[in-house]
């Protein structure tokens, strides 16, 4: 066993010197980000916080938020990475369920402290991280570090303790809040280094939320290499700038974010000949969208990956050489693919009895590993359910090819049954991606009163592109799918189109308007 914090604590020894954190006009070596680790812990410490007891976090990308992560791992704290699109009420359910008992809040969020606190009983103890004003009660974040002492007390650890809870965005339902681990930790930082191109001198901008482990994978992985990591609350200008300026090696990007990179008007301004490496996944990600991207970024640069929290972070890796978008005589291209399971993942495909399918055929995608998910936070039957036969259960539906590479058709919820007929959405929405006049497309399965579904796409159209119709849509579609795929019924949106966050589209906020009053939901 291993304990996560010993990753920051590796770096400390070995690289002290070298540049560790970036936001804004902050510069921290990693001797200077290890006593401000220390500190924190430490100031947590003194406010009563025990081993196992969980801390929240309300704040966009930061420096603190880098330490948080690191103090709460050194202090055997269970850090919780609220997103910070929630609402007081989504906020709620997760303060009850997990019993948090600190918070640390930055100034983007103080507006909704006051409604949060008389929500939260749990809420014992708040640190205000940059406020102008504190409420009663609440302490100040530089003023603890400050009165701290930066000498390491860590805490006895085990690989299984859980030392992180990130909580989904509730899709299906209520959020389950996806405990990880010391070792789930520690071996995500090792996967990812062994698959991403992170060397000596790297330099990783947290470009989307660090509330998303597709994001937070870095804290655990640049410190192993030394490398420097940069803060950024994304705006495709601010990150454009930061590329070129701070000289970025490599990043995180979901569809929805490459997608606003892509479509940027004034992309060719920027030097970005710096960037080796552009993770993207977090989703299918539509043709449309990456041969927009390949417009300027090479293939070579692409890393499409797969993972989801309960794996923590990736789980298939498809090797930048093989990022190739010829559609071929069967209508599949290579870089849909989202790879071969990284050496720390294995994966099967398997149908409704759990049985393993042969390559080509369309099943469940089921991982299993030392990265796996502990459990879902109090609630054991379904993770009995999630976790059957020792195996994850995505609800990704998904086929394995000869050679062992994963495809992603669609989530489970997301399939559109449609006369007895499977209809994967993702498919349609590759089609539709490619029309010059589309920006996102979302497809969907909305009522009929014979086909019990019938498929419907929402489209944001592209700026300054000739106009598009229902009907231009639907001639476009014919000869490139099925007649029985082709959406029925088209709505235009001006967009951008409503996400879970880590760069999903919430199909279920798409969806809900159409089948409201419906006798049941397929």
């Amino acid at each position: 066993m291993y304990p996560a914090h010993r990753i920051l604590d590796r770096a400390v020894t070995y690289f002290p010197d070298r540049l560790a954190i970036v936001d804004g006009d902050i510069r921290w070596t990693y001797r200077e980000l290890g006593a401000r680790v220390n500190r924190l812990a430490n100031a947590l410490a003194g406010l009563g916080l025990r081993k196992g007891d969980r801390v929240a976090i309300l704040d966009w990308n930061s420096a603190r938020y880098a330490e948080a992560y690191y103090a709460c791992a050194l202090s055997g704290l269970t850090f919780l990475p609220l997103n910070s699109r929630l609402a007081a009420p989504e906020l709620e359910y997760i303060f009850d369920d997990s019993d948090a008992r600190a918070l640390l809040l930055s100034k983007p969020f103080a507006g909704i402290y006051d409604e949060l606190k008389s929500r939260a009983p749990s809420l014992e103890i708040t640190i205000g991280m940059g406020l102008d004003e504190l409420s009663d009660g609440m302490h100040d974040y530089e003023a603890l570090l400050a009165a701290a002492t930066d000498q390491a007390q860590p805490v006895a650890a085990s690989g299984d303790d859980i030392i992180q809870i990130y909580y989904t965005s509730g899709t299906t339902g209520d959020p389950k809040g996806v405990c990880l681990t010391n070792d789930n930790i520690y071996w995500c930082g090792v996967d990812c280094v062994s698959v991403m191109d992170f060397q000596l001198g790297s330099v990783w901008l947290h470009s989307a939320p660090m509330f998303h482990l597709a994001d937070a994978v870095a804290f655990w992985a640049v410190p192993l290499v030394g490398g420097a990591q940069v803060c950024v609350h994304f705006e495709p200008d601010r990150v454009l700038h930061l590329i070129e300026k701070e000289r970025v090696t490599i990043t995180s990007l979901p569809a929805t974010l490459i997608a606003l990179i892509a479509n940027h008007a004034d992309l060719s301004k920027y030097d970005l000949s710096s960037l080796t490496q552009i993770m993207y996944g977090g989703s299918p990600t539509p043709l449309g969208v990456l041969q927009r991207a390949e417009e300027f970024f090479p293939g070579e640069m692409l890393l499409h990956t797969y993972g989801i929290t309960e794996t923590a972070g990736l789980a298939c890796c498809l090797h930048p050489q093989d990022h190739d978008l010829t559609i071929g005589e069967d209508g599949h291209y290579r870089a849909a693919s989202c790879g071969p399971p990284t050496p720390l993942i294995d994966v099967r495909v398997i149908d409704e009895n759990d049985r393993d399918l042969t390559a080509g055929d369309i099943g469940e995608v089921v991982f299993g590993g030392p990265k796996i998910m502990r459990e879902y936070w109090r609630k054991p039957e379904i993770t009995a359910k999630a976790l059957r036969g020792g195996w994850y259960h995505t609800g990704d539906m998904g086929y394995l090819d000869e050679t062992g590479h994963l495809y992603l058709v669609d989530r489970k919820k997301d399939m559109i049954i449609s006369g007895a007929e499977n209809i994967y959405s993702v498919e349609v929405e590759n089609v539709i991606s490619t029309h010059p006049s589309v920006r996102e497309v979302a497809v969907i399965g909305i009522p009929h009163e014979v086909w019990g579904e019938q498929v419907h796409a929402v489209i944001v159209p592209l700026e300054g592109a000739p106009d598009v119709s229902s009907e231009d849509i639907i001639e476009f579609c014919r000869g490139r799918i099925g007649g029985y795929k082709i959406p029925k019924s088209i709505s235009f949106d001006d967009g951008p189109l409503p996400t879970t966050g880590p760069g999903k589209i919430a199909k279920r906020r798409l969806r809900d308007p159409f089948w409201e009053g419906a006798d049941r939901r397929i």
